[in-house]
């Protein structure tokens, strides 16, 4: 593809920093659009490994991320009575794996330092029309202005503006999980050390992990057929109703859910698409295959995903590029997507008697199963 090309990507999140550090790098001259008035993410941990470790390794970014590591160290599972069913030693667990766990927003700071001096980045921005004609992309942007652009990268998440107005709704698969997730930041009420603790009832689930900055994330799932998350002045009443009368540890994490600012909630959805490519127009991350949180490999996916597109469409015409970005990528997302579906159920069960197999499970099963299985997971991608 020809190296002076003008290519909008939407969203500047993981992915679309991503695309714009490989594309500025190789001299195309990305433009980054975002609808927030600053680059945000929500306060939870990522865990980068696989390809995405190697890619950062590329990128000359990985040590960086290594010095914001959140320093976990081990992890436990604790049924409604909080009684420990499971206990795991990450130097056991993640031993020979290549994986680096830190935090959303360290992770957008530093793709975001690096991107700034090689694309051009415009904030409280959205498309609001796009359409294609003769190898172009024409934009109309919410403040009504028009502009032209060789390729759109739609990198803007779940709630993709991008693939509303580029695709239609045949060309999208939505699958509701039918559970709700919420998170916020607070500080450490419950003294967690280097630590990762998980809260399991039958229907809700609840962890709290140390941030390696002082403080604490937690993440809520909880079984919910809502489809569109409340208002944000609701959402902390929406989240202490719905975890009412829950362990003792887990009212200590609620009692800090933050009344002042809003907090991350929104039902768990997957994105299926047969392709992820239309014209001259190309969606990556959440945007084209979101795994949900529950996944733990959606923002690795994103990173990935983000460096295989644009190497590709360094290397070839956007047409071959997209063809091979989506046979590299969309196999292996074929197969975390139902993997996750079941996950689902293990950590938020609907039925009682899958709540007490899986405590069964947990507490009987030796160690060794658990870190086979989290090692083949944090080695697919």
């Amino acid at each position: 593809m020809d190296k002076n090309s003008k290519i909008m990507i939407a969203g500047a999140g993981v992915a679309g920093l991503t695309c714009s550090i490989w594309l500025g790098r190789s001299g195309f001259r990305p433009v980054v659009i975002e609808k927030s008035p600053v680059i945000r993410a929500d306060g939870y941990i990522i865990s980068l490994s696989h390809k995405s470790y190697h890619y950062a390794k590329e990128l000359d970014i990985l040590q960086e991320m290594c010095n914001r590591n959140t320093g976990i160290r081990h992890s436990s599972y604790h049924n409604r009575s909080g009684r420990a069913m499971l206990t795991l030693d990450y130097r056991d667990l993640f031993a020979d794996v290549d994986i680096v766990q830190l935090m959303r927003d360290e992770l957008e700071n530093i793709l975001y330092k690096e991107a700034q001096d090689k694309a051009e980045f415009r904030f409280n921005l959205s498309a609001r029309v796009i359409n294609q004609d003769g190898g172009k992309v024409q934009v109309e942007f919410n403040n009504s202005e028009q502009e032209e652009f060789d390729l759109l990268i739609g990198a803007d998440g779940l709630h993709s503006i991008t693939r509303e107005l580029v695709f239609t709704d045949d060309e999208v698969n939505k699958i509701y999980l039918d559970r709700f997730s919420a998170a916020y930041m607070l500080d450490n009420v419950v003294g967690l050390e280097d630590k990762f603790e998980n809260h399991m009832e039958k229907d809700r689930y609840m962890c709290a992990y140390t941030t390696g900055k002082g403080g604490l994330a937690c993440v809520f799932v909880w079984e919910d057929r809502d489809r569109q998350a409340p208002e944000p002045s609701q959402r902390p009443a929406k989240l202490r109703a719905k975890f009412r009368d829950s362990p003792e540890f887990v009212q200590k994490i609620l009692a800090q859910c933050p009344e002042d600012k809003p907090i991350y909630m929104d039902p768990l959805i997957q994105i299926n698409m047969q392709h992820w490519s239309k014209g001259r127009v190309v969606l990556t991350g959440d945007a084209a295959h979101c795994l949900t949180l529950l996944s733990g490999q959606g923002a690795s996916s994103a990173f990935w995903g983000a460096s295989a597109l644009s190497k590709a469409l360094i290397e070839m015409e956007p047409e071959q590029a997209f063809r091979a970005y989506e046979e590299e990528l969309m196999p292996i997302i074929n197969k975390i997507q139902p993997a996750t579906r079941k996950a689902t159920s293990w950590y938020v069960p609907a039925h009682t008697l899958k709540y007490y197999l899986r405590n069964t499970i947990m507490t009987c099963m030796p160690n060794a199963f658990f870190q086979y299985y989290f090692k083949k997971k944090y080695t697919t991608a």
